[in-house]
């Protein structure tokens, strides 16, 4: 094969069963297996049972061996992460949730025939077997599909990724019916049990492809033999079809922008940058740069102010529907101050002209938050800065809440932020999840926000309280003290680190006026990075308590 050939190979994770690897193996001149994992029920992936690994029986086939114990350890996830730089596409198939899975209560297994012939039987004594197609089953599994659909963002994979549906066969390619044991649940009731579970998966946003009815037939020439999930030739060449055209499309177009959405000409010239580092090495840093990364351009304004503070902007949602990206906002208010400055334009707002707010979390194929930091790690590197203030209002609030987090030592100024994107109007997260994640339904879109690894500001800033200082700025006559800022606080506990500056700025969602807040940015860029100082010089308090705001605002 020579070396142009071999470049167009695709390389595939699979998490799956056999209807996946023998579809490959009708592909094996176009894919190569970044790895396989299967017999692993999602409710398994994340979870750990592993020590019951010692009470199995020893397997011949090393295959099998290395299965179960990934299953107990339920390592999944772990191998995505571990494979994520080698994989071009990710597929998956639900066959192997049929049998159900075993409940420890620390973790579980999933009951397949490998696991219960190996002494699985024996060490599940006690324990619980929960049945594929229960209530029970789907709500466990659903909080798996989280834990995956979290990973996937995070590796920037969830684009790359394409769920095979395949209704299992009831009869074989002589139009005999299958011969189904006892032990095995019916074709037509399989089916319509996998119904809601395939339907999430799709209203998330997931792809998929799907076998059509009439090829759904098992075959007497299957080297495995006859069985509801093992099909005749057409079945396979189908779904290698449509496997083949997924790969292309993905490398094609990572994700699809809104025609003419973008209007660079309105700040004038723009440096293509081909990566984040390539920012240490331009000539000169003050100046409009773009990035393209998973299909997606980021629009940055840097000035060079010689300064040892940079503060970062963040921009709200926009006004008007006409209001075309990059928007730069900021720079009136923070203009002359001594400091390094940086504006971002959200690009989640390219998907759609009907996106006004996108919270700076990115797209399928782009994970804002971490592309972000590692931009602004790069522009201090290059500034020589030795702090770095991050704010914005509202949406940009929470852009500053999250982004702040992934740059230790940094401080985040919210002013009214979000702080989970849930919490705000459904029909705005909703839009967004749509038009940057592919969801199709208010449903989908919950359970995409709920995994994503940025959307909630409280989960994460609770399990990481210390990685950055936050003085949050709230006006006490907005509904978002209710709905955003006390939740928040209550999540990482009151009195843990973050000062809360509470002012009236009059009523309802509005900032503090342009000369106050050019004040408190002149406070900011006079602080020497000293944050602590900082908050009590801003007159925040320190420790805040849920009594001392209620005392204050009534709520």
């Amino acid at each position: 094969m020579s070396a142009e050939a071999d470049q167009r190979r695709t390389r595939a994770f699979i998490y799956g069963s056999c209807v996946t690897r023998d579809t490959i193996e009708h592909m094996r001149d176009q894919v190569d297996i970044a790895h396989y994992v299967a017999r692993q029920s999602w409710i398994s992936a994340g979870t750990d049972a592993g020590e019951r690994a010692s009470r199995l029986l020893p397997i011949a086939s090393t295959f099998q061996q290395r299965v179960i114990s990934g299953d107990l350890r339920g390592n999944a996830v772990v191998q995505l992460e571990r494979y994520a730089a080698d994989t071009d596409i990710v597929i998956v198939d639900l066959v192997d949730e049929r049998g159900g899975v075993i409940d420890f209560g620390d973790g579980f297994a999933t009951k397949l025939a490998e696991y219960w012939s190996s002494g699985g039987r024996e060490a599940s004594r006690g324990a619980t077997h929960i049945e594929f197609g229960t209530d029970e089953h789907f709500a466990l599994w659903a909080e798996g599909a989280k834990r995956l659909l979290r990973s996937l963002i995070a590796l920037e994979l969830l684009h790359r990724t394409i769920v095979i549906r395949t209704p299992w066969a009831e009869v074989d390619d002589d139009g005999d019916a299958l011969t189904i044991p006892g032990w095995m649940m019916p074709p037509k009731e399989a089916n319509e049990r996998y119904e809601r579970y395939f339907s999430l998966l799709a209203e998330a946003g997931l792809r998929i492809l799907e076998l059509p009815a009439e090829l759904a037939v098992s075959s007497k020439q299957h080297q495995w033999g006859t069985s509801p999930f093992h099909y005749a030739e057409a079945a396979y060449e189908h779904l290698a079809a449509g496997l083949r055209a997924f790969a292309d499309e993905v490398a094609r177009e990572p994700w699809p922008l809104a025609e003419g959405r973008r209007d660079a000409k309105q700040w004038g010239r723009f440096t293509s940058l081909a990566s984040p580092a390539a920012l240490r090495d331009v000539p000169d840093l003050s100046g409009r740069f773009t990035i393209e990364h998973g299909g997606v351009p980021i629009d940055l304004m840097v000035e060079d102010n010689g300064a040892e503070t940079t503060l970062v902007s963040f921009h709200a949602a926009l006004g008007t529907d006409e209001i075309r990206p990059p928007v730069f906002v900021g720079r009136a208010v923070s203009d002359g101050l001594p400091v390094n400055r940086v504006f971002v334009s959200d690009p989640g707002l390219l998907t759609s002209p009907e996106l006004r707010l996108a919270w700076f979390l990115g797209t399928a194929s782009l994970d804002l938050p971490t592309f972000l930091a590692r931009c602004l790690t790069q522009i201090q590197a290059r500034l020589g800065a030795r702090h770095i203030a991050l704010f914005g209002m509202s949406g940009g609030g929470f852009a500053a809440l999250s982004i702040a987090r992934l740059l230790p030592g940094s401080v985040a100024l919210p002013i009214n932020p979000q702080t989970r994107v849930l919490d705000y109007l459904p029909a705005a997260w909703e839009r967004m999840a749509h038009h940057c994640y592919g969801t199709t339904t208010q449903d989908g879109a919950r359970l995409l926000l709920e995994a994503h690894p940025h959307a909630d500001q409280r989960r994460t800033h609770a399990s990481d309280v210390d990685r950055c200082r936050v003085i949050y700025l709230q006006n006490a006559r907005d509904a978002h003290v209710s709905t955003q800022m006390i939740p928040w606080f209550e999540a990482v506990g009151w009195g843990s680190g973050p000062a809360l500056l509470l002012a009236d700025w009059g009523e309802g969602h509005v900032p503090p006026g342009s000369s106050e807040l050019r004040g408190i940015l002149a406070t900011v860029a006079s602080a020497d990075g000293a944050w602590d100082a900082l908050s009590r010089t801003l007159g925040a308090e320190t420790a805040p308590s849920r009594a001392w705001v209620r005392e204050r605002t009534g709520r």
